[in-house]
C-alpha cells in the first residue's frame, strides 16, 4: 500500500535566454530557476482530494513563490489556503505551455507578474489568502462551468497586508466544448500608495491607504489538434488611472514537437492620453525531448505618443525540466 510520501514528487525547472537588440544591448538572463515540492496526499470517494505545494525562486533573489494546501471535498467546492496564483488572467492562471517567450503587456502591468506591474507590486502574479474553487456542471470528460472565488491581502508575496481592506477576485469559466473555453474575470481591492510619485501617477487620491483597483474583463481559448488560438481583454482603474491591455494569440504545430506563434499584443497606461506600448512577436518552438524546450522570439516593440524609441529584439530562450 502507497504511503503518502510516495505520492509527494520533488521537481523543477530552469530558463536561460539570450537576447539582441538594435539599440545594441546583448545579453543573457537567467529568467526563472525554480524548484518545487508537493503531490496529492489524499484522495477519496466522489472526487474528494488535498493536496499541497512548495515553490522557491532563486533567479535574482530568491524568495518563496507558492505554498498552499487545498482540499476538494467534492469536484463541486473547494477550498485553497496559503500563498497562490490568483485567478485573473487565461494565459498567467491556466498553465497553457507559453507559446512565446514573454506573458503579454496586460499580465505584466496588471497581474503583478514582473516589475512592471502599475501598481509596484511585483509578486510573480501571486497573493496570499483564501480560495475557494470548483466545477458545477460536469461534461463528457471536462466541466462545463466552473468558478474561482479569492479572498487576498492584495499586497504581494511573503508580504503582511498594510491596511483593513482586502483584493476579492471572482472568476467564472464556461467549456461549451472540450476544445473551447471562455473566462471572465473581476477584481476590486484597495492598495496602500502613500509616495508623492505614486499619489500624483494615480490621480492625486486623497485617501492614498484606500486606492482603488479594479481589474476586470474574458477571454477565449480554443485547442484543436494543430491550431491553438486565444484572445483576451481587460480593462483596469488604479486610482484615477484607467489602462486597458489585450492580445490575440495563434500558433500551429507543423509536427508534434515543432510549431510556430503569433502574438499581437497592446497596452494602454492611461486610455485618456493613448500613451500605448504594442508588441509584435513571430516565434518558432522546439521541443526535441519532453525535459528540453527551446523557444526562437523575434519582437518588435512600438511605442505611440511617448518619448520612447520603437525596439527590434530577437531572443532564444532555453527550458529544462527535471
Amino acid at each position: 500500500k502507497a504511503s503518502v510520501l510516495d505520492k509527494i514528487k520533488l521537481s523543477g525547472w530552469t530558463q536561460m535566454i539570450y537576447s539582441l537588440d538594435d539599440h545594441n544591448v546583448s545579453t543573457f538572463q537567467l529568467h526563472r530557476a525554480r524548484l518545487f515540492i508537493g503531490g496529492d496526499i489524499y484522495n477519496g470517494k466522489k472526487g474528494a482530494k488535498a493536496e499541497f505545494r512548495i515553490q522557491t525562486e532563486f533567479a535574482g533573489t530568491p524568495k518563496l513563490v507558492d505554498l498552499w494546501v487545498r482540499y476538494r471535498p467534492t469536484k463541486a467546492f473547494g477550498v485553497q489556503l496559503g500563498q497562490f496564483k490568483f485567478p485573473l488572467m487565461m494565459e498567467f492562471t491556466d498553465n497553457y505551455e507559453v507559446e512565446v517567450i514573454d506573458f503579454a503587456l496586460a499580465i505584466l502591468r496588471l497581474q503583478r507578474v514582473g516589475t512592471g506591474d502599475i501598481t509596484g507590486i511585483a509578486s510573480s502574479g501571486r497573493d496570499i489568502g483564501l480560495q475557494f474553487y470548483g466545477d458545477i456542471i460536469p461534461g463528457n470528460g471536462y466541466s462545463i462551468l466552473s468558478y474561482n472565488l479569492a479572498l487576498l491581502n492584495g499586497n504581494g508575496i511573503n508580504t503582511r497586508d498594510n491596511n483593513k481592506s482586502k483584493d476579492v477576485v471572482a472568476r467564472l469559466i464556461l467549456r461549451p466544448s472540450k476544445r473551447l473555453t471562455m473566462t471572465g474575470y473581476y477584481l476590486r481591492g484597495e492598495a496602500n500608495f502613500s509616495t508623492p510619485e505614486q499619489m500624483e501617477q494615480f490621480g492625486n487620491v486623497s485617501t492614498p491607504k484606500h486606492t482603488p483597483t479594479r481589474r476586470y474583463g474574458g477571454g477565449a481559448h480554443y485547442a484543436g489538434e494543430r491550431l491553438s488560438l486565444r484572445a483576451e481583454y481587460i480593462r483596469a482603474q488604479t486610482g484615477q488611472l484607467h489602462s486597458e491591455g489585450g492580445y490575440l494569440l495563434a500558433q500551429y504545430a507543423f509536427m508534434k514537437n515543432v510549431s510556430i506563434a503569433t502574438r499581437l499584443d497592446y497596452f494602454d497606461d492611461d486610455v485618456y492620453t493613448r500613451a500605448d506600448e504594442q508588441h509584435y512577436v513571430v516565434g518558432l518552438n522546439y521541443k526535441p525531448w519532453p525535459m528540453l524546450f527551446l523557444q526562437l522570439n523575434y519582437t518588435h516593440k512600438r511605442y505611440e505618443h511617448t518619448d520612447q524609441d520603437n525596439v527590434n529584439m530577437m531572443s532564444l530562450m532555453t527550458t529544462i525540466r527535471f
